[in-house]
């Protein structure tokens, strides 16, 4: 009987350290994709600021008056007011 119990208990201990050695791996194995993916986070992070910074230029009034006067844009838009008969609603 002691005997049974002693092997028993061996194997369930080399179970234990055998699963105990497969978290370990897996462990480590998960951590090293982790620091992977905060790496590609923060490359992309990075692009996205300076995607952000030429966007930015591209929206300005002086990027648009800049290609406007490299295109030849020079006449000014008159605005149309609805003040003036000829564009009010007739009812």
């Amino acid at each position: 009987m002691k005997n049974i119990i002693k092997q028993t208990t061996l194997i369930v201990f080399l179970f234990l350290i055998v699963s105990n050695i497969y978290i370990g791996i897996s462990g480590m194995r998960i951590a090293d994709e982790i620091n992977y993916f905060e790496r590609e986070i923060k490359e992309i992070h990075k692009k996205n600021i300076n995607l952000e910074k030429q966007l930015s230029l591209y929206d300005s009034y002086q990027y648009a008056a800049s290609r406007a006067a490299e295109l030849n844009f020079v006449k000014k838009m008159v605005p149309i007011y609805l003040d003036n008969l000829k564009y009010a609603l007739n009812r």
